[in-house]
């Protein structure tokens, strides 16, 4: 059967098949090499190839006899082999109107018999071929063909081997980062939790002395108060990762306009902000619509907002919402530490933060970005940020857009 048939999603979807084993280019391996070896001594060829067909060259995974490492798949023999059934046998190249032209019958090896079984996929998709070759005419006997058949799939087996070698060591690789997550959230809940309760419990000693003096008591009921608080955020942020992860297909939406959620999340943490010594402005006069559960989506802007006062030293927080590109946008503008390029997927995961909130020592569980990704990509929508270390920060919701809707 012609390859020209081929064309379309086949070849698509055969091309992602030959692509999924990532053998292509790859360096010589013994079990391949072993292969060709034999074929050639089975069918008493001097040339023998396994030859992978890609979508515009035949590269040779191993090979027996000739120096080739590629050429073109235009004509090639192998190009119309592996479609076969059964092994294709041309028995004079030059003589055959199909192949007289093909670069390796007209040049070097200057081929004249050829023989090719072809590599199907467990799925039924070809790959190439496995076949030997004559600059002299010939043919193989029945029991030569057969034993080519074979081979040929040994060459797959050896492929899906080496691929499921692959996919086992990924999954070593995670289940091993799994459990070093694993093993940072115990770390690192650990931490946050035992120093405000230390705190609370060393403050609670304290206020049983009764000749501790009123002025005293009131601090310390003051910080034993602010420790509370920290933990309850902590709970709050643990729980709420847990929920969102879980429901984040099942938010309640209602036509919403975002600029109110941004004015109104900017006033809410405005005494956060400026006890800090840092201004908070919102830019977002005018409505911005999106189809959105109110009440998860005012959490993920909230937790943008914390985040970029916990990282903010002096300077401003602008958060906005704007209508882009036919996207319903919000972002929260900081000029704090700023973020790193290589950390800036990594803070997106749950329990990560970047190298620098690390050395700082800055209190959190790393939860926060983790839950605005999930409420977010909930919402069809995506999370983008912008930032350099020291230049602050931009962190960028992206939504479908929707309304207007006149009566909000």
């Amino acid at each position: 059967m012609a390859a020209t048939q081929y064309v379309g999603d086949i070849e698509r979807d055969r091309l992602a098949a030959l692509q999924a084993y990532e053998v292509l280019d790859t360096e010589a391996e013994h079990d391949f090499d072993d292969i060709v070896m034999l074929a050639a001594q089975l069918c008493d060829k001097p040339i023998a190839l396994i030859s992978l067909i890609d979508a515009d060259r035949q590269w040779f995974k191993a090979r027996y006899g000739t120096d080739l490492c590629e050429g073109p798949r235009a004509g090639s023999i192998c190009s119309h082999a592996m479609y076969d059934e059964d092994v294709l046998q041309v028995c004079d190249a030059r003589r055959d109107p199909r192949f007289a032209a093909c670069p390796t019958v007209t040049g070097a090896p200057h081929i004249r018999f050829y023989a090719g079984a072809p590599l199907i996929s467990p799925l039924g998709k070809p790959l190439g071929t496995l076949c030997v070759a004559d600059p002299e005419p010939g043919r193989l006997t029945d029991a030569q063909r057969h034993g080519l058949r074979v081979l040929a799939r040994h060459v797959v087996t050896q492929l899906e081997l080496r691929k499921y070698a692959r996919d086992v060591h990924a999954l070593h690789q995670r289940v091993q980062t799994a459990e070093q997550i694993k093993d940072e959230f115990i770390a690192r809940v650990n931490h946050e939790f035992r120093t405000p309760l230390t705190s609370i419990h060393g403050y609670l000693e304290m206020l049983g002395d009764p000749e501790l003096p009123t002025a005293n008591r009131d601090g310390f009921l003051q910080r034993v108060q602010r420790n509370s608080d920290r933990l309850l955020a902590l709970v709050d942020d643990m729980l709420l990762a847990a929920q969102v992860n879980a429901e984040s297909r099942e938010f309640h939406r209602v036509p919403a306009d975002l600029a109110v959620l941004a004015r109104t999340s900017a006033a809410a943490n405005r005494p956060l902000a400026e006890a800090k010594g840092l201004s908070i402005v919102a830019d977002a006069a005018a409505p911005v619509f999106a189809d959105v559960d109110p009440r998860r989506m005012g959490q993920a802007l909230e937790r943008l907002i914390l985040n970029a006062i916990k990282f903010t030293a002096t300077g401003t927080i602008t958060v906005t919402a704007a209508s882009r590109d036919g996207r319903s946008m919000l972002l929260v503008q900081d000029t704090g530490i700023g973020i790193s390029p290589a950390d800036q997927a990594r803070v997106l995961a749950p329990f990560r933060r970047s190298a620098d909130a690390e050395r700082a020592e800055v209190q959190g569980l790393g939860l926060g970005l983790s839950i605005v990704k999930a409420i977010t990509e909930g919402h069809e929508g995506e999370v983008t940020i912008v930032s350099s270390p020291g230049q602050g920060t931009t962190i960028a919701l992206s939504l479908p857009a929707a309304g207007p809707y006149p009566e909000l």
